[in-house]
């Protein structure tokens, strides 16, 4: 069998970031409380002339040679916040990145299941033969909608992910006959509308377990029913509603495969499944891009990762699916995510103040199916003209009677 997986990966937090702590001492709240609860430090927000469109070409754009355009044939967008109920944003993402018009390429939906529903049509489009040696662009984009004054707004966040997906991975190869997948019909988390993030949070977490058991169930059957938890795995990626639902997740798998005390549980969690949390603790709510967000997570954060190491994955979205899936470390795969200098793009992010969120917040608020708008540029003290301004971003210029017009900055 071919090997199949990510040859190049980037990610983009977006440009700004509000920190946990302030949120919650504006709030009322204490802020230990919420930092511990959730493992999230800071979370990610957009300017108003940012959406999902830029921040899916923000992330694919600089990881991107002439050559690599010309070898891209399948670009597939996973999203949940997209722009137009008709349009896929992936023609958005196409024209700006100026790709090759032979591409076939349209969005995927399935709440935060996009990014993998995504990435596994690329794979087995790959792996089918049909690619005739042309690769897949794979990206992942989605930020939150406003929550202020709510339980959910500490949860809140946002993030893009691009995959280059190849017959040459150097970051990751799938083992593509071992995966598990389990689906339900539940309300739990959903949008009904452009304005509206809703749900059932008590129900949303119960689902995410019960996904889990029941993926990893037909993940070890796929597998031959013969997988030993403990040394199957050398680091496991779970889906990050928020940061801290990794440790619950990884204490149900524990003692599915043997019963433990919490000790030994936080043991395993610090050496498998704690490194992957590195960005989504920078980022809040990773939605589709959260596998890849901890992919690239754990490159930087251990330096004894070794060529082979198999990393677990579970992703869940909500209506609901989860899937268990797992990969192979390739040799190239630290000197391919350590070159893209990741912490530089989180440090370079700005910090907005509690009122400056909720300003920007409700500015985007207003924007939604507002037939015509142009965002303003000069707010947050002319941030545009300091980050933005001829350094190759993708922004979006204006809205008129619903056509979107973008640009490079």
């Amino acid at each position: 069998m071919k090997r199949i997986g990510i040859e190049k990966i980037n990610l983009y937090g977006t440009s700004l970031f509000l920190d946990q702590v302030k949120l919650a001492e504006a709030r009322g709240k204490d802020p230990d409380k919420v930092v511990t609860d959730f493992l999230i430090d800071v979370r990610s927000l957009n300017p108003p002339y940012e959406d999902t469109v830029t921040m899916g070409a923000n992330a694919a754009g600089p990881m991107l040679t002439e050559e690599d355009k010309s070898s891209i044939s399948m670009l597939i967008v996973g999203t949940e916040g997209s722009v137009d109920f008709g349009k896929p944003i992936s023609t958005n993402i196409h024209g700006a990145l100026k790709l090759t018009p032979n591409v076939r390429n349209f969005e995927t939906k399935h709440a935060c299941y996009c990014g993998v529903a995504a990435l596994d049509t690329a794979l087995n489009w790959i792996a089918s033969g049909l690619n005739r040696g042309k690769k897949a662009l794979v990206i992942t984009t989605d930020f939150s909608r406003m929550h202020l004054n709510t339980k959910e707004e500490f949860v809140m966040g946002g993030v893009a992910a691009a995959l280059l997906v190849s017959e040459n991975p150097k970051v990751i190869e799938y083992e593509l006959v071992k995966k598990g997948s389990w689906t339900t019909n539940v309300y739990d988390t959903f949008r009904p509308s452009a304005r509206h993030e809703v749900g059932n949070n008590e129900i949303s977490l119960f689902s995410y377990i019960d996904a889990l058991e029941g993926s990893y169930a037909d993940y070890v059957k796929q597998c031959g029913n013969s997988i030993d938890f403990d040394t199957h795995f050398s680091y496991i990626n779970y889906h990050t509603p928020f940061p801290a639902m990794s440790f619950q997740a990884h204490r149900t798998l524990c003692n599915i495969a043997r019963p433990r005390k919490k000790a030994e549980v936080k043991e395993s969690f610090q050496k498998k499944v704690f490194p992957t949390l590195l960005y989504s603790r920078k980022v809040g709510s990773t939605y589709g891009a959260s596998n890849f967000v901890g992919l690239c997570a754990l490159m930087e954060s251990i330096n004894t990762l070794k060529a082979g190491d198999r990393v677990g994955f579970f992703t869940y979205g909500s209506g609901a699916i989860g899937e268990f899936y797992s990969g192979l470390i390739c040799p190239e795969a630290q000197v391919t995510i350590k070159s893209l200098n990741l912490d530089g793009h989180f440090d370079s992010r700005r910090e907005v103040s509690v009122e400056e969120y909720e300003m920007i917040e409700k500015i985007r608020e207003s924007y939604i199916e507002n037939p015509n708008f142009a965002p303003d540029f000069s707010i947050l003290d002319n941030w545009y003209d300091a980050h933005y301004r001829d350094r190759g971003y993708l922004v979006l210029k204006e809205v008129k009677d619903f056509y979107r017009t973008y640009e490079w900055s």
